[in-house]
Parts: structure tokens; sequence; C-alpha cells
């Protein structure tokens, strides 16, 4: 009677030990990612510079991070003065499929060249990011967490400013029991009825 106590109580550990470490692995995020922008302002990323959209990121580990190029703002010749843009996520990797927008605002200036010309440029160190640091939550029990930091740079001489993501996994989402792991509870629970019968009858 010992030994089979022993082996179903074995059997419960052993189901509730793998649903616990299911998502031990790397975890791999992908989806879409869209900006929009106002009428002063361009944004390209059509080069394999940039992460692209569909996309996948590198699989990931809780404290690991990725950087990668989303798109870069030029100045569109239609419109001075603060100007806004937006990038929204659509992660699809992994199921079940979760997002955030990030915003932003940048200055347009008119430079006078000749003639009653002008020439538009985004000033220097003027973009602010409404909400630098994403927070989102993933999973089944959506109690998983991928930040993503956007940063931007700049390249002076063609006043080009690039606006970066940086990924990072801070805690892996909590795994759902396989149905392997389901079985074993399940027969556990129903050795142990069998057995509280059996001692009953007994009695």
């Amino acid at each position: 009677m010992k030994r089979i106590f022993k082996i179903i109580v074995g059997a419960m550990v052993f189901g509730g030990a793998w649903a616990a470490t299911a998502h031990a692995d790397p975890i791999t995020f992908g989806g879409t990612y869209t900006v929009t922008t106002s009428s002063g302002l361009s944004a390209y990323s059509n080069s394999a510079s940039y992460l692209g959209s569909p996309f996948t990121l590198s699989p990931l580990n809780v404290g690991q991070s990725v950087t990668d190029n989303l798109f870069t703002l030029s100045a569109s010749q239609k419109s001075a003065g603060e100007q806004s843009f937006s990038v929204a996520f659509d992660f699809t990797k992994p199921p079940p499929s979760f997002g955030a927008n990030g915003s932003g605002t940048a200055k347009v200036n008119k430079q006078p060249l000749f003639f009653g010309f002008y020439f538009d440029y985004i000033q220097n160190q003027s973009i602010h990011f409404v909400n630098p640091l994403i927070k989102l939550n993933f999973g089944p029990n959506n109690d998983g967490e991928l930040d993503i930091n956007l940063l931007t740079d700049s390249f002076i001489g063609l006043q080009l400013h690039t606006v970066e993501a940086r990924f990072t996994l801070v805690k892996d989402p909590t795994a759902v029991p396989e149905p392997g792991s389901l079985v074993l509870l399940g027969t556990g629970l129903l050795g142990l009825c069998l057995i509280s019968r059996r001692n009953r009858r007994r009695a």
C-alpha cells in the first residue's frame, strides 16, 4: 500500500514540475508594426538595416535584450513646427496575440535658402517620446512581461533621426499544464480516491 501511495504522489509531483518548467526555453517573439506621422514628417524602413514588418526577434531568455532599428524620420517639406509620430506593435508570437502603441514628437524648422525657398529639417535633439518605456503582458494567463524601450540617434549631417527599439524579456509567462500533466494529476487523484474507498470498506 505504501508503495502504491509513493507512486501516485510521485506522478503528481512530476506533473506539477513539468507544467512549471514548460516555458524554460527561450521565447521567440514575432509580429508586425506600423508607423504613422503628421504631415511635417515622413518615415521609412526599406532596407536590410531595419527590423522590417513582419518581423521575428531573436529568441530571448529572461533578462536578455535585443535592439533593432524601426524607422528613420525626416522632414517631409510639407509643414513645420512640432510634429508627431506613433508606432503600433502587434505581436502574434507567442500566442495569444498582444500589442501596444508608442508615440513621440519632433520639431521641424524652416531654413531660408534663396529667392523665397526654404529647406525643412528636424531640429537636432528635438525628438521626445511620450512613452519611451512600453510594458507588455503576454501569455495564456497574461502574466509574462516584455518591455520595449524606444530610443533615437541622429546623423546630424543629413538631419536623419533613426528610432530604435530595445526588446527585453522581463518575466516568463506562467505555463498552462500540458494534457500529459493533467492526465498524471487525474490518475493520482483517482488512485487516492480508490485507496480511501478501499480502506473504508475494510474498516
